[in-house]
C-alpha cells in the first residue's frame, strides 16, 4: 500500500492468508458478488435443464417405447412449475425482503428433482421430476433477477442483465452440449453426478454472499466513510495549523484521529504550502459541510415521517398494465420461444435425418451457444448508452427486441432451408448472434421500467417474465414435434420464424404511434419525453 492509504497490512491480518480471507470477505458484500453468485444460478439452473435434451429422445423411444410428441409434453411440463415456482416466491421475496434463502430452497430443490429424473423408470416419474424442476426453476430466477436489480437499480442496470443473461445462455444452449458428452461417456449415472457436484458448488457460493440490503448498506457506508474522512481531516489541519500559532492547547490534540490519517493530512499539507493559512480556509470548508449535514438531517427526518404511511405495494396486475412489461412479457414468449423451438426438434430431426449421436448433437449446439454468449455483454452496454438510445428515440432499448427478432427470423428459417449440416450450422451461428441482441433488452427494459415506479417489485416483475418465458416454454415446445410431424422440419422453423415477426410488429406499434402522435423532436433535448 502506499504512505497515503489509510489502512496498513495489519488491518487485513498482517499474512497473506488474513488479506485474502479479509477481501474475500469484503467481496461478498459488493454488488458484484451479487452479480456473480446471481449469474452462476442461472448457469446453474439453465445447464441442468438443457442437459437432457440430446438423450431425451432417445429415451424416450428406445427405453420408454413413446413417440416424439412425449419430448415436447416434458419440456412442457418444466414450464408449468415455472408458473407456480416464480410468482409464489417473488410474492415472498418481496414482501418481506428476503431474497438469500429462497434461493438456497430452489437450488435445493433443483438438485434434488434432477436426480430423480435421472433415476426414473416410467414416464408419469418423469412428468413429475419435470414440474418440480420447474417450481425450482422459478425460484432461482425470480428471486435470482430480483437480487441484481436490488444493486443494480436504474439505468446501469442493462449491462448487469447482460452478464446475467450470458450464464444463462451458457446453461441453456451449452447444457445440450455437456449433457450429450457425460452422457455418452457414463450415461445417466454420469448426468446425475455431474448434476450433484453443480449443486453443492453452486450452494457454497449462495451461502457465503450476504442480503442484498446488507449488500447496499454496507456500500452507503463505504459511501459516507470518504465524505467523513475528509472532514475528520479538515479539522486536523485547523488544529495543527492553530497549535504552530500558538492558539491551541495540548488539550486539543487529544481528539484527533489516529496517527496514520493525522501523518497523511499533515504531509499533503506540507507539500501543498498552504500550513499558514490552513485557519481562514479550512474555517471556510467547513462551516459549508456543517450546513449540508443539517440539511441532510432535515431531508432524512422528513423521509422517514413520510414512509411512517402505509404504502400500497405494487402487484403483479400493476405491472401488467404498464405497456413496457406487457411488451416485454410478448417479447419474451416470441423471443425465448423461438430459442426454445430448437430443443425438441433439432435432436429429432439430426437423429433421424443424419443418424447422429448425442455427443455430435450436442456439439452442433455449440453454434447457438458461443455466438450467443459473446453478443449478450455486448448487448448490454449499448441498451445502457444514452447516446445510442437517444438516436433511435422513441423505440429506444425495444429497437434492438425489434430489429434482432426480424433479422432472427430469416436466420431460422434458413436453417430450415438447408439442406446439408454446414449450412445448416452456419445458420445456427447467426441465430445465436441475433437472438442475444434480441433477448438481453427484456430484462432490462423491465427493471429500468420498475425502477421508475419505485423500485419495490424487482422479484415480481422477473418473475412475469419467468412466468412469460415458461408460457414460451410450454406452448412451442409442445405445439412443434406434432407440426413437425405433419408438415417437416422446414416447414417447422418457417412457423417458427412466423412467431418472431408477429412479436416484432406487435412491439413496434406503440413507439410508432407515439412518433407520428409526438414527432421525432419530443423525444430530443433537455425537456425531452421518456422513453425506454
Amino acid at each position: 500500500m502506499s504512505a497515503g492509504d489509510t489502512f496498513g497490512a495489519d488491518d487485513y491480518g498482517g499474512s497473506k492468508l488474513g488479506r485474502l480471507v479479509r477481501r474475500c470477505n469484503d467481496f461478498r458484500s459488493t454488488p458484484a458478488a451479487v452479480l456473480a453468485v446471481s449469474t452462476m444460478a442461472v448457469f446453474a439452473d439453465t445447464v441442468v435443464y438443457g442437459l437432457i435434451v440430446p438423450f431425451l429422445p432417445k429415451i424416450l423411444q428406445e427405453r420408454l417405447g413413446m413417440s416424439s410428441s412425449a419430448n415436447g409434453i416434458l419440456f412442457g411440463c418444466f414450464g408449468a412449475g415455472v408458473l407456480v415456482g416464480a410468482p409464489v416466491s417473488a410474492y415472498i421475496s418481496d414482501r418481506w425482503k428476503m431474497r438469500k434463502w429462497p434461493m438456497i430452497l430452489g437450488l435445493v430443490g433443483l438438485g434434488a428433482t434432477s436426480v430423480l429424473f435421472a433415476f426414473s423408470n416410467a414416464f408419469w416419474e418423469l412428468v413429475l421430476a419435470r414440474l418440480a424442476q420447474g417450481v425450482s426453476s422459478g425460484i432461482t430466477w425470480a428471486v435470482g433477477l430480483g437480487m441484481i436489480a436490488d444493486v443494480y437499480a436504474g439505468e446501469a442496470i442493462g449491462k448487469a442483465m447482460g452478464i446475467a443473461f450470458m450464464g444463462f445462455t451458457l446453461g441453456y444452449l451449452g447444457g445440450p452440449v455437456v449433457g450429450g458428452v457425460i452422457y455418452d461417456a457414463g450415461g445417466i449415472h454420469a448426468i446425475a453426478i455431474f448434476v450433484g457436484a453443480i449443486t453443492v458448488v453452486d450452494l457454497a457460493c449462495r451461502l457465503l454472499l450476504r442480503e442484498p440490503k446488507d449488500v447496499l448498506s454496507a456500500a452507503a457506508s463505504r459511501t459516507a466513510s470518504a465524505p467523513n474522512l475528509e472532514l475528520s481531516q479538515r479539522e486536523q489541519l485547523l488544529e495543527s495549523s492553530a497549535h504552530e500559532k500558538g492558539n491551541v492547547t495540548a488539550s486539543t490534540h487529544r481528539v484527533l484521529l489516529p496517527a496514520p490519517v493525522l501523518v497523511a493530512s499533515s504531509a499533503t499539507a506540507g507539500r501543498a504550502g498552504m500550513v499558514d493559512d490552513a485557519i481562514g480556509s479550512a474555517n471556510n470548508q467547513i462551516l459549508p459541510l456543517q450546513s449540508e449535514k443539517s440539511e441532510s438531517t432535515e431531508i432524512n427526518a422528513a423521509e422517514e415521517t413520510a414512509s411512517k404511511g402505509e404504502k400500497r405495494r405494487t402487484t403483479m396486475l400493476d405491472l401488467l398494465k404498464e405497456w413496457p412489461i406487457l411488451a416485454c412479457c410478448v417479447a419474451t414468449i416470441t423471443v425465448t420461444g423461438a430459442s426454445g423451438s430448437f430443443e425438441p426438434t433439432l435432436p429429432t430431426y439430426l437423429f433421424e435425418k443424419y443418424n447422429l449421436n448425442s455427443t455430435v448433437i450436442g456439439v452442433i449446439f455449440i453454434a447457438l451457444v458461443i455466438p450467443n454468449a459473446v453478443i449478450a455483454p455486448l448487448a448490454g452496454k449499448y441498451t445502457d448508452d444514452a447516446r445510442v438510445l437517444a438516436r433511435i428515440a422513441p423505440y429506444g432499448r425495444f429497437a434492438f427486441i425489434i430489429l434482432g427478432s426480424l433479422l432472427e427470423a430469416v436466420a431460422i428459417a434458413c436453417v430450415g432451408a438447408t439442406s446439408n449440416i454446414a449450412g445448416l450450422v452456419i445458420s445456427l451461428v447467426f441465430v445465436g448472434l441475433l437472438g442475444g441482441v434480441a433477448a438481453v433488452p427484456i430484462m432490462s427494459i423491465m427493471g429500468v421500467h420498475v425502477h421508475r415506479m419505485g423500485g419495490d417489485a424487482y422479484a415480481k416483475v422477473y418473475a412475469l417474465f419467468n412466468i412469460a418465458y415458461s408460457v414460451g416454454v410450454i406452448v412451442i415446445p409442445t405445439v412443434l414435434p406434432p407440426i413437425m410431424n405433419a408438415i417437416g422440419f422446414a416447414a417447422t422453423m418457417g412457423v417458427t420464424a412466423g412467431i418472431l415477426v408477429l412479436g416484432a410488429i406487435i412491439l413496434a406499434i406503440h413507439p410508432t404511434t407515439m412518433l407520428i402522435k409526438y414527432g421525432r423532436s419530443a423525444y430530443v433535448g433537455e425537456n425531452s419525453r421518456v422513453f425506454l
